[in-house]
């Protein structure tokens, strides 16, 4: 009895929660992209595109936009997402922990390094944006 009672709890709960589970794939697919496409946008020095991809009532908005005129400027670096691993949502805010590997070669005073990030994504009008970036720790790289 008590195995038959824990096979059937055990189906319920994969058919109720088939649904969230997939849910959160998608989920974590449309934030991995939004990534991703931040990323080829800041590879192609396109300020207006990379910052396409930021919420623009976030915390660093300004800051960042200002940033990126002197980094292409100053050097030719190159980002590559190393490592995406979605965390899980609320209702308003979704989280994901993102890995990004950036170059740049010949560029004086910057060394080639890893940055591990928590990163915080929130929709506005309707689509997914980056909203803010929390640096967990950086490794340089050869």
């Amino acid at each position: 009895m008590k195995a038959r009672f824990l096979f059937l709890a055990a189906t319920v709960l994969g058919v109720t929660l088939a649904p969230a589970v997939h849910a959160d794939e998608a989920l974590a697919t449309a934030l991995e992209k939004v990534s991703k496409d931040q990323i080829a946008a800041f590879n192609r020095e396109d300020a207006a595109a990379t910052m396409g991809y930021a919420y623009r009532k976030s915390p660093a908005y300004d800051e960042t936009r200002a940033a990126l005129g002197s980094l292409f400027s100053e050097a030719d670096a190159k980002a590559e997402q190393v490592s995406f691993q979605y965390v899980g949502h609320d209702d308003e805010f979704a989280v994901a922990r993102v890995k990004v590997k950036v170059t740049a070669p010949g560029a004086e005073g910057f060394d080639d390094n890893i940055v591990d990030t928590i990163t915080v994504f929130h929709q506005e009008d309707g689509r997914w944006k980056v909203w803010d970036t929390y640096v967990l720790g950086s490794q340089f790289v050869e």
